[in-house]
């Protein structure tokens, strides 16, 4: 063989190897689909959010004595609305259990006189990509002694 042919098979196979490889990149980890989640919380990303949020994901809060829900797609429509608005608060943001296909989190939201808090659970789909399946959001005062518990 003379070196123009070997040459060529050389960047052949480099071409093809990164071609073969290029869509396997690795599945975010936990932490930075929670720091997504924040992200697109304090600037109100939809498309960040969507990207992160199962197709079955559920919100739930509370309204006096009553619990109420909202499915993915309210959950997205309600921050397609208000797209773009950039919130006034800090977050926190703290891993509280983590294993090999599940997880959860707490991350806060804090403002100048309230706390939203949120407690996220995760989990690890069958394209072995983390994705938000349920939101546990209160929303609290700064007043009260609760308000950045620890675990």
């Amino acid at each position: 063989m003379n070196l123009k042919s070997i040459m060529f098979c050389t960047v052949l196979c480099a071409v093809l190897t990164t071609t073969a490889f290029a869509k396997n990149r690795p599945a975010p980890n936990v932490k930075n689909v929670i720091n997504e989640f924040a992200e697109s919380h304090v600037n109100t990303d939809a498309a960040k959010l969507g990207r992160i949020l199962s197709s079955d994901a559920v919100l739930k809060f509370s309204k006096g004595d009553e619990v109420l829900s909202q499915s993915q797609i309210s959950i997205m429509k309600i921050m397609k609305q208000n797209e773009g608005i950039k919130q006034n608060c800090s977050t926190t943001i703290d891993v509280i259990a983590s294993g090999s296909a599940l997880a959860m989190a707490k991350v806060n939201f804090v403002y100048e006189d309230f706390v939203i808090e949120n407690f996220l659970t995760l989990e690890l789909d069958k394209s072995g990509n983390w994705k938000i399946t349920r939101i546990n959001k209160f929303f609290t005062e700064t007043t009260s002694r609760d308000v950045l518990s620890r675990r």
